[in-house]
């Protein structure tokens, strides 16, 4: 056969065409959502994962079970007693590749194509495109620097009725939202929930950055304050370890994990899970607090420098009490999403706003990770953007 086989003709209708490019990072990388590299416990891994599998090292021989690793899912349930304030049966965790599994899962068994979604106004971009893929008709509802406003939320539900939707779910991330930085005070959480409760609408809960508050108090899980089962809590180990073990796990009513089971390839990795138990069982305390006080130093080097450099222009940034992200506002008269490969090619790296919106919004916004890099690189690089900026006229 000279000619090379065309699949063209073979192609699924609901397959789409993705690029494949390689990662590409700016000098200054602040586009990535990543937790600081040099928080992750290599030996304290591979000495968790020693000890699991002297315990349980003969089981790597069956193939996983298909909720997850046992051992994993008591540990999650106390860690959730701990940390958030309400008890769960192992039977009703799963465990997931990351929380982008965990919401892919549910995004999948709830959706139908043209349901009607409603997130926050900015939201996490991976799960926005889960939500596209699913054909979901996705709705941004209002946010300040506390996140989501009730009155709003309300306000967007009524109309959306009043146009003969039925809205499936509403998805948040309430503590150290991606891309804002907001965390939701309890107060809006309750208002949160009686109106979701009013309407019968389901809240999947992405709890994802929990873990990395380095400031203030943490707030109570949806989870703990719902009596009526209406909420979905995803949570992961990613941002706690490392990205790159894809380990997360997601809580929800039996019939809602039955469901989520039928779209569910692959069992998650019992090595992986020996090695986290292993380590957060014995460790977990002195680990948070350790990300804590590295996270608090980079945040403050680039909000320092964010006021060094925008702070006579009207310009507005978050000063979040934890998680990875600083949420850049410019005048309305710079085009970030423009400028982003401006930018790039002289040496920084950032997301702009119009991203993570819906309906295209956030122009003149930006995601500003700072996490990743090095204190001094965060203000270096600030610093650099400013340089950018002037050179153009724009400030």
């Amino acid at each position: 056969m000279d000619k090379k086989f065309d699949y063209e003709s073979l192609f699924s209708k609901s397959s789409l065409e993705i690029e494949i490019s390689k990662v590409s990072h700016a000098k200054y990388d602040f586009a990535v959502a990543y937790p600081p590299p040099e928080t992750i416990p290599l030996n304290g891994l591979l000495e968790g994962l020693s000890e699991g599998l002297s315990k349980e090292g003969k089981d790597l021989a069956y193939y996983p079970d298909v909720m997850g690793a046992l051992s994993l899912r008591e540990f999650v349930c106390q860690k959730l007693q701990e940390d958030r304030g309400f008890f769960s049966d192992p039977d009703e965790i799963m465990i997931t590749q990351g929380s982008a599994e965990a919401n892919n899962l549910v995004i999948q068994a709830l959706t139908d194509p043209g349901d009607t979604v409603i997130t926050e106004e900015f939201v996490y971009l991976g799960t926005l495109r889960q939500l596209r893929r699913a054909k979901a008709n996705v709705f941004g509802s209002k946010l300040d620097e506390n996140g989501l406003i009730p009155e709003e939320l309300e306000n967007l539900i009524k109309k959306l009725i009043k146009k003969g939707k039925k809205i499936k779910y509403i998805y948040t991330i309430p503590e150290f939202q991606n891309p804002t930085g907001s965390t939701l005070p309890l107060e809006r959480r309750v208002q949160i929930l009686k109106i979701a409760e009013k309407y019968l609408i389901p809240l999947i809960e992405d709890d994802c950055y929990v873990d990395l508050r380095f400031e203030g108090k943490t707030q109570p899980s949806f989870k703990s304050l719902d009596s009526s089962g209406l909420v979905i809590h995803v949570a992961s180990f990613s941002k706690l370890l490392a990205p790159g073990l894809r380990m997360g796990y997601v809580i929800a009513d039996i019939s809602v994990l039955k469901r989520m089971m039928s779209f569910k390839s692959s069992q998650s990795s019992q090595f992986v899970s020996l090695a986290i138990e292993g380590f957060l069982t014995k460790n977990m305390d002195n680990h948070k607090n350790k990300i804590r006080e590295i996270l608090k130093e980079k945040c403050n080097a680039m909000t320092t420098a964010l006021g060094e450099n925008f702070g006579g222009i009207n310009a507005k940034w978050s000063n979040p009490g934890g998680g990875c992200y600083v949420w850049l506002t410019m005048p309305e008269r710079i085009n970030l999403t423009k400028l982003q490969g401006v930018c790039f090619d002289k040496g920084v790296g950032f997301i702009p706003g119009s991203s993570f919106s819906p309906e295209g919004l956030g122009d003149n916004c930006a995601r500003l990770c700072f996490a990743y890099e090095s204190p001094e690189k965060n203000r270096d690089g600030i610093n650099l953007f400013g340089e950018i900026l002037h050179q153009l006229n724009l400030i």
